[in-house]
C-alpha cells in the first residue's frame, strides 16, 4: 500500500463522486487521509450503500461493496468505477 499524490487522489474521488454517488463533503478528508497516511480502505457509501468502500490494498485501487447488498446495478456501478480507476 503507497500513499497517493494529491493529485491523484483527487481524481480517485472524481471518480467516486461521478461513477458511485460518494458525497463531495468527504472529498478534503479522503485526499487528507490518502496522501499522509497509509490508509488500505475508506468507506464512502454512496449508491453502493453502507458497504461501499474504495481500497488502496496490494498494488490496486478499487471499489466494493458488502457482497450482501451487491445487485445488478451495483454491479454495473462497481465495474464502471474499477475500470475507471485502472486507468489511473
Amino acid at each position: 500500500m503507497k500513499t497517493l499524490t494529491e493529485k491523484k487522489a483527487n481524481a480517485v474521488y472524481d471518480i467516486l463522486v461521478q461513477e458511485c454517488s460518494a458525497p463531495e463533503s468527504g472529498r478534503a478528508d479522503f485526499v487528507r487521509n490518502q496522501t499522509t497516511e497509509e490508509v488500505t480502505e475508506w468507506r464512502f457509501c454512496g449508491s453502493l450503500g453502507f458497504g461501499g468502500k474504495f481500497w488502496n490494498n496490494c498494488g490496486r485501487i478499487y471499489v466494493n461493496c458488502y457482497p450482501e447488498d451487491e445487485t445488478p446495478s451495483r454491479r454495473l456501478v462497481i465495474d464502471k468505477a474499477n475500470e475507471r480507476l485502472m486507468k489511473l
